[in-house]
């Protein structure tokens, strides 16, 4: 994690609860699509019925309660002699059970109703979610941002995949939860102060009390916790990826002890920080377990010693409290730990928003070229690194093959990039046909690109070579033409070579397989300019020169193409080669 964002997490973490609320409300402003913000507005209409049909099913248990435990109860309450004569029961009894009969298919119809908003809710948290994922997913392309993020940032996976669904797991349903308690609180809070002020102080103050003491003893807690679970995840995750990425070399080195100590250093601190946050959300219930027993005290000696023997007034209490031990205590756990979710996933709003807010410039396409592309005095470094590119020149004509050659980390990689519209020069210009690519102009769809280590995914020869077109415009003796021209061949394949499994990350093919089917894909999308960077690298000498004689045939049809490479048999093609040393291009005289 960077300094940046540990700033920003000891920042969110010092925010009160009521500052983590407002900050979520206006998130929801920010990041919602209007067809969002309408379905979340349906859904607080909804909790809003329901808390209220919860304020009218708990008061109607009240005269239930008192009839049952108080059988002159009909005699002192004029409401409820004014139904039974209306409806002209037969008797006490028969009116006792019609009533419970009553309540009981209110309830049911209220449970069927919060059954059908919570399948709401959650298919909506998961469009959200999804929504969410997809934006950001664009975001990161649009912006070319991918090496930022992974470099600078949470990274790519953390933006496009965990923060989304931690963004509605632990802020928006949690919110959701939050105002729907709250609602319950309010209402019960009127309805017992309009109908007994004493049983309101009793129990509110008493729940207030627990209230503020367990937002008191979470929140350094929290603050501890969220910080150092978000930083262990980030370095596990980064383990596990060295761990993948390097996994041959790992096991010819014997060195898998050493990883795997690394993460599980890293991943034993996320665990813990996770489990004590578990552990944390139960100190609610536990502390109302002990309010509740402290409110059943209080009430017995009120009863005792205070009530003057007026039975129906400590069954009246002794009914309303247990209507609120009921209800209440609930309502005051689900809140305070919506409270706690809201505090450990705030950090989501920071991730996403900009990603949302500020969504990738819709760039025009330089689709083609009639002349030249040019670099002019261009110059480039890494944030808060040396220069790595000074005043370099370059232009790469209609049909010419350049050849461009240099040591390791010189720049050559980075030089590609800034053609193809990944990074933006510090100073200089890139030009198409004497127009110069400002900001809003991308020049990526120019280039066809091979690298140094091909991204092959787990799908057929074809999958790979399509890599993502429509079905629609797949041509399967394009497909062909283009393996061919890529001298790619499975010597021990028995069946249809296009359907021949590749394996996940190729891991059926050799090293210089992979190379050429990557080269295939580049020959089959035919776009104006082929950067090869190192194509001959995992060849063998006579591959090489097939392929070779390959890209010499692609350059006679008048194919456009700059190649890097280190072995100098690959430059006898080009017209033109340089060298990149200290940060210049300088003509190379073979």
């Amino acid at each position: 994690m960077n300094l940046q964002n540990s700033f920003i997490y000891v920042h969110l973490w010092s925010l009160n609860s009521r500052q983590i609320i407002l900050n979520a409300h206006r998130g929801f402003r920010h990041l919602f699509t209007p067809i969002q913000k309408q379905r979340t507005n349906t859904i607080f209409a909804g909790l809003t019925l329901l808390a209220s049909a919860d304020i009218i099913g708990l008061g109607s248990m009240v005269p239930v309660l008192m009839l049952a435990l108080d059988h002159s109860f009909l005699e002192k309450s004029s409401k409820l002699r004014f139904v039974y004569q209306q409806f002209h029961f037969g008797s006490e009894g028969i009116f006792l059970k019609t009533l419970i009969c009553f309540i009981l298919l209110f309830f049911i119809i209220k449970g069927i109703l919060s059954f059908l908003l919570q399948q709401y809710i959650r298919k909506t948290a998961a469009d959200i979610a999804q929504d969410l994922s997809k934006r950001s997913y664009d975001w990161v392309f649009q912006n070319r941002a991918y090496d930022r993020l992974n470099n600078d940032g949470p990274g790519f996976n953390e933006v496009v995949f965990f923060s989304p669904y931690y963004f509605v797991s632990g802020t928006y349903i949690p919110y959701l939860t939050l105002v729907s308690e709250l609602l319950i609180v309010m209402m019960l809070t009127t309805f017992f102060t309009w109908y007994n002020p004493i049983i309101f102080f009793l129990i509110f103050g008493l729940i207030g009390g627990g209230f503020f003491l367990v937002n008191q003893v979470a929140k350094s807690r929290i603050t501890s916790l969220g910080k150092a679970s978000a930083q262990f995840r980030d370095q596990a995750m980064r383990e596990i990826n060295y761990g993948n990425g390097g996994f041959t070399d790992i096991i010819s080195h014997g060195a898998e002890v050493h990883f795997r100590e690394k993460m599980l250093q890293h991943f034993r601190g996320f665990s813990q920080a996770g489990i004590r946050a578990i552990n944390l959300q139960t100190l609610p219930f536990r502390i109302n377990e002990i309010i509740a027993l402290i409110g059943m005290v209080l009430l017995v000696i009120y009863a005792y010693f205070y009530s003057s023997d007026n039975i129906g007034e400590v069954r009246a209490l002794a009914a309303l409290f247990a209507i609120a031990v009921f209800r209440l205590l609930p309502a005051a756990n689900r809140v305070l730990q919506s409270l706690l979710h809201l505090k450990l996933s705030a950090y989501t709003l920071e991730q996403l928003t900009p990603m949302v807010t500020q969504p990738g410039s819709k760039k025009n396409k330089v689709n083609s070229f009639k002349q030249s592309v040019s670099l002019k005095n261009v110059s480039f470094a890494y944030s808060d690194k040396p220069t790595i590119i000074h005043y370099l020149d370059l232009q790469i004509k209609k049909g010419e093959c350049i050849g461009i050659r240099g040591a390791s980390g010189t720049g050559k990689t980075t030089l590609v990039k800034l053609l193809m519209g990944f990074y933006t020069p510090l100073e200089g210009t890139i030009t198409v046909d004497e127009q110069i690519i400002s900001n809003e102009m991308s020049t990526v769809e120019l280039f066809s690109y091979l690298g140094q280590d091909p991204y092959i995914i787990n799908g057929t020869v074809a999958d790979n070579v399509v890599f993502g077109s429509h079905q629609s415009k797949i041509i399967i003796d394009k497909i062909k033409q283009a393996l061919d021209l890529a001298a790619f061949t499975l010597p021990e394949n028995e069946g249809d070579l296009l359907d021949t499994p590749v394996g996940d990350h190729g891991s059926k093919l050799s090293e210089g397989q992979k190379h050429r089917l990557a080269l295939a894909r580049a020959i089959y999308h035919d776009s104006e300019i082929f950067i090869l960077d190192e194509p001959t690298s995992a060849l063998d000498d006579e591959t090489e020169a097939q392929l070779l004689n390959n890209l010499l045939y692609l350059k006679n049809l008048g194919k456009t193409m700059l190649i890097i490479a280190h072995r100098e048999k690959v430059f006898d093609i080009c017209d033109v080669v340089y060298t990149l040393e200290e940060k210049r291009l300088t003509p190379y005289m073979k």
